[in-house]
């Protein structure tokens, strides 16, 4: 039974081969987006360690040094904040430093956006194709012959609508997963920004 859903895959025609193309575009992505976010949460870790270290260390120089590291774009907005966790530019400074993470994280999500559009109807196009093409191969068949074949070829038409619904779902799935665990990264990135805050105001006011 295995190897005849295979079988009746493989003979969905070039569409099913777009939309292969497409999944294994899908799954990269994905892959490739959670892999990011979990390098930057640790990033976050080391990159505030070392500011802190520094900052309190009082050397001015490996303060500058680490705001200016290339691998996180915000520095430059943490290196603007002020010692006053209330005042307005701070915030409108936090807010540019999680805006530019967001923007980094959210990298190629359309192109999943995209594929969850497509591939649905990539999957209509094929079954559509397909009937087309059943319905012109049994015009001068009998009944029994006629009906058997027609059987055959709806089934082989509909599983490239399966497959788009498929690739179309865990798609989708893998978007949401990907917006749940940028949105859990990003409200590190504010924790992180705020204790800084707080220890520059705290070391002001001494």
């Amino acid at each position: 039974m295995e190897q005849t859903y295979l079988n009746m895959f493989l003979q969905g025609g070039f569409i099913i081969y777009i939309l292969l193309i497409l999944s294994i575009i899908s799954v990269a992505i994905i892959v490739e987006r959670l892999v990011v976010i979990y390098k930057r949460n640790a990033a976050f870790d080391d990159f505030f360690s070392k500011l802190k270290s520094a900052f309190k260390s009082g050397d001015k120089n490996s303060t500058a040094k680490v705001l200016n590291t290339k691998e996180l774009s915000f520095g430059k907005s943490i290196a603007k904040l002020k010692p006053d966790s209330n005042s307005t530019s701070n915030k409108e400074l936090i807010e540019e430093a999680i805006s530019k993470e967001q923007e980094f994280q959210k990298k190629r999500m359309h192109v999943l956006i995209f594929i969850v559009q497509l591939a649905p109807l990539l999957g209509i196009l094929g079954t559509v194709l397909g009937l087309a093409e059943s319905f012109l191969s049994i015009g001068n068949l009998g009944g029994s012959e006629k009906f058997q074949l027609l059987s055959q070829g709806i089934g082989k038409a509909l599983s490239t609508t399966i497959a788009g619904l498929v690739i179309a779902a865990y798609t989708m799935s893998g978007h949401y997963f990907i917006k749940y665990r940028s949105g859990k990264s990003v409200s590190v990135l504010s924790k992180h920004i705020e204790d800084y805050v707080q220890l520059i105001s705290d070391k002001n006011e001494r």
